[in-house]
């Protein structure tokens, strides 16, 4: 083979090659510089708004919610490190726009009340790709965080559920006042947990084990929502109707209330459905619940 074909082939392959890989993409189309200057998020789709909003010292959700902190630290690390991967194919192109028109979540970013980007998110059905497509633009983009097989649509997408704190009870040793546990079936097994003095007592119970008094409200104060259940469940609208087997309330030094009524669980059901003050459901994981569903009884120190 002449030197001259192969230079040929080789300027060929190059063109062929330069033209299935298509135009150079910009991967810092859809980034943000500083993530840590946006102090509002609004996520709207057919189904769903939620505005997040920082208020100074904590998010919040539709102005009603703490939000999770972790949540919004994926979010942000997510608008990060997003970036487009490629077009989508021109063949497609006008079928995802109406995809993402008709099922999208359009995302507004903002910072100090003035928008930074507006794009909608979606995906395929097997959530398997992600699309992007920014205001005012007719190209979709498939989008990636490289190194990582996500579905970056995802986070995007999430009912209000999956955006809120999980912790059940909003308080810590500073602003605690007094927790009170009733069991409507066996009223006598229930008590009152408040300060006496310098140390945490049970006022039904002058002698208490406080080894046994400090893990318990150690326990009640990590209790999580495994998740905040979606109205009209079927499951959950039956069970939470029965009467809870316990009722957990703390009550904060500005006699704020915090509380939870518990119902028993279907036998072999690893959750436990509670529901708050505010009428809102959850799950929670049954053996945490075990760890806070305590008679009086069992605080009663032994005698040595």
């Amino acid at each position: 083979m002449s030197f001259g074909l192969l230079i040929t082939i080789s300027v060929g392959l190059f063109f062929m090659t330069r033209e299935e890989q298509g135009p150079e993409i910009d991967r810092t189309y859809f980034s943000i510089d500083d993530t840590e200057k946006i102090d509002h998020v609004q996520l709207i789709s057919s189904m769903d708004t939620i505005d997040l909003s920082y208020d100074g010292a904590h998010w919040r959700i539709n102005g009603r919610w703490n939000a999770d902190v972790q949540m919004i630290k994926v979010l942000m690390a997510t608008l990060m490190q997003a970036q487009p991967q490629r077009p989508v194919a021109a063949a497609m192109t006008d079928t995802v726009r109406k995809q993402l028109e008709k099922k999208g979540t359009r995302v507004i970013l903002s910072e100090a009340g003035i928008s930074r980007m507006t794009f909608t998110a979606g995906g395929n059905a097997a959530k398997s790709e992600s699309w992007f497509l920014k205001e005012k633009d007719n190209q979709p983009f498939v989008m990636i965080i490289p190194g990582y097989r996500v579905y970056v649509s995802g986070i995007l997408q999430l009912a209000v559920g999956g955006w809120r704190d999980k912790r059940i009870f909003d308080f810590n040793w500073r602003n605690f006042k007094s927790l009170t546990a009733i069991y409507p079936k066996e009223p006598v097994q229930g008590f009152n947990v408040e300060m006496k003095q310098r140390y945490f007592g049970i006022r039904e119970v002058p002698k208490s084990d406080t080894t046994k008094l400090n893990d318990y409200l150690d326990a009640v104060s990590l209790l999580l929502a495994r998740r905040f259940v979606t109205a009209g469940e079927t499951v959950a609208d039956s069970i939470t109707r029965l009467q809870p087997v316990a009722r957990i309330e703390i009550r904060d030094i500005a006699d704020r209330m915090y509380g939870i009524d518990l119902f028993a669980p279907r036998r072999n059901d690893m959750e436990v459905f509670g529901k708050l003050t505010d009428g809102e459901v959850v799950t929670l994981d049954r053996e945490a619940v075990t760890a806070i569903v305590r008679r009086r009884g069992y605080f009663v120190a032994e005698d040595r």
